[in-house]
């Protein structure tokens, strides 16, 4: 594991929310290029079981086409229907995090969240 410096506080936030047992969202926000995305992909390496970065500016149906996308090649699954919401998006990712047989925590990161 590289090395995280600087960074202490937020490691203790993302440390404790991985080993507890309820589910949480954590919102990383600040100046560009601090390495915010570097400190979640890093720390949570083991941990991501799915991983989008939104679209800089798009619309609702672009950004729904890009989720599945992603939740497309990380199902495997041939092509998915885009969805006509985010609740049906969501329920698909719900779907699909059922499927894995792994009892740890699952951390879903959704980088550039529009």
């Amino acid at each position: 594991m590289v090395k995280l410096i600087g960074r202490i506080s937020e490691i203790k936030i993302l440390s404790d929310a991985l080993g507890n047992n309820k589910s949480e969202l954590i919102a990383v926000y600040g100046r560009r290029r601090v390495g915010k995305t570097f400190l979640i992909r890093e720390f949570y390496k083991k941990s991501i079981v799915f991983e989008i970065t939104g679209l800089f500016k798009g619309n609702m149906k672009d950004q729904l086409q890009n989720f599945m996308k992603a939740m497309t090649v990380k199902s495997r699954k041939k092509k998915l229907e885009t969805p006509n919401s985010w609740l049906d998006a969501f329920t698909i990712l719900e779907d699909y995090l059922n499927t894995l047989k792994s009892k740890k925590k699952k951390v879903i990161f959704i980088d550039e969240f529009p």
